[in-house]
């Protein structure tokens, strides 16, 4: 992995850590998979990451203060998650 793609995938996985926080993705309590409920607070989510961003939160402090960067993620990472728990929505084996 490059340094840019080793810095994209932190970057993403703090967006998603924010995302979880702000209930545009949930995580499954069985199994633990992220997953999209549907529910696209955009306005809440980039309130939060804006007052992360001021607040200097270590949470997002890889963005160094990007917020557009930080956005911009946050108005896509739910397209990239299912809308159900991959484990859960499994078939069953047999």
């Amino acid at each position: 992995m490059t340094p840019s793609e080793e810095r994209d995938a932190k970057l993403r996985s703090v967006a998603v850590a924010v995302a979880l926080k702000t209930g545009l993705l949930k995580r499954c309590a069985a199994h633990g998979g992220v997953y999209d409920p549907g529910k696209h607070d955009y306005q809440g989510a980039l309130m939060l990451a804006a007052y992360l961003i001021n607040q200097d939160h270590p949470l997002v402090a890889p963005f160094c203060g990007d917020r557009a960067t930080l956005t911009e993620l946050l108005k896509t990472i739910c397209g990239s998650y299912g809308t159900a728990c991959p484990l859960c929505s499994e078939p069953a084996a047999g």
